[in-house]
């Protein structure tokens, strides 16, 4: 599509494709949520303080506090890096999504669909598999977050720089 074309905006009407994109975003809430109590468990405070202190606060910004939070309370190993490579992958899933959620669809040559891509270009629209593929990624991101929260290695991580605070000085 050509720079200066007046351009035609399209919602594609294929139920197949509406539903993946409406999967992509539903799972989405559920890694913010993840997330989110991430923030709860690293600031050591209630599930409804957590969802208050961060209610309209977007991805990029609960990876940031999650950072912050971090650092001080399971210190600089093993922990931290996982932490820090787990968000990176979330990172990169959301900037898929976002790719898809915040550009525009419009009709190339008044037939094909095609979306504005983040450098400004246009492509095709990704397939409802693709989405799904996604839409899969996001969950099982969720689900890691929690498992490494509730029983995993962040779990064994915070219960060792607790157990080193609680230990007597010799």
């Amino acid at each position: 599509m050509a720079a200066t074309e007046t351009i035609t905006f399209h919602v594609p009407e294929d139920p197949e494709f509406l539903q993946a994109v409406a999967r992509v975003s539903l799972v989405h809430a559920h890694l913010d949520y993840s997330l989110r109590m991430y923030i709860k468990t690293l600031a050591d405070v209630s599930i409804a303080e957590a969802l208050d202190a961060t209610e309209f606060e977007g991805s990029r910004n609960l990876r940031d506090r999650i950072r912050k939070l971090a650092k001080p309370r399971i210190g600089d190993g093993q922990a931290l890096v996982k932490l820090q490579a787990l968000l990176k992958r979330c990172e990169d899933a959301s900037t898929m999504r976002n790719d898809l959620l915040h550009n525009i669809i419009v009709l190339a040559d008044e037939t094909r669909p095609e979306i504005r891509g983040p450098d400004h270009s246009w492509r095709s629209l990704p397939s409802a598999k693709e989405l799904n593929t996604l839409a899969r990624t996001l969950t099982t991101l969720a689900v890691e977050l929690n498992h490494a929260r509730l029983s995993g290695w962040l779990a064994e991580a915070l219960e060792k720089t607790k157990a080193k605070k609680l230990k007597p000085a010799d």
